[in-house]
């Protein structure tokens, strides 16, 4: 074999061998291809999981909101009450008032007051807010002594 020869025939069987190796190339190509789509669907869903987890959290935020201002003016309201001559309480029927507890049409809360006696000089006082982001009405309760034996002035 002359040197010639030889070298063709090193030159076939590399080019054989060649042939024969599969394509790692191509494959890692589309193995990249399925791994970039893979991570696209879990960053999707994530993404996802994410902007639902953050509108319940703002929904949350504004229930607690609505319930803290409830909350708030049935106090207020119960504390302007204390102030009041306890013979002058008298049960009120619903009013709608905004957000400082003032009487007004367009008021987001409605707030009522009943008054129920207990005994003679001693009242129960219910406070009750109720608004359209509350799914039970706030309601305070306290029982007011009004002393003596006085009778109920006229």
């Amino acid at each position: 074999m002359t040197c010639a020869q030889a070298d063709i025939t090193v030159q076939s069987h590399v080019v054989a061998t060649m042939a024969s190796r599969p394509r790692t190339a191509s494959r890692r190509g589309g193995f990249a291809l399925l791994s970039v789509m893979v991570a696209v669907v879990l960053l999707a869903t994530g993404v996802m999981a994410i902007g639902a987890a953050n509108t319940m959290r703002l929904q949350s935020v504004t229930r607690s909101t609505v319930r803290t201002t409830a909350l708030n003016l049935a106090r207020g309201y119960l504390e302007e009450l204390r102030g009041r001559d306890p013979w002058s309480l008298a049960t009120e029927s619903q009013i709608a008032v905004d957000e400082a507890g003032v009487p007004a049409v367009s008021g987001r809360f409605t707030r009522q007051l009943l008054i129920t006696e207990m005994r003679p000089n001693l009242v129960r006082v219910e406070v009750i807010i109720t608004a359209v982001g509350l799914s039970t009405p706030i309601r305070i309760v306290t029982n007011t002594y009004r002393g003596g034996t006085m009778t109920p002035r006229t």
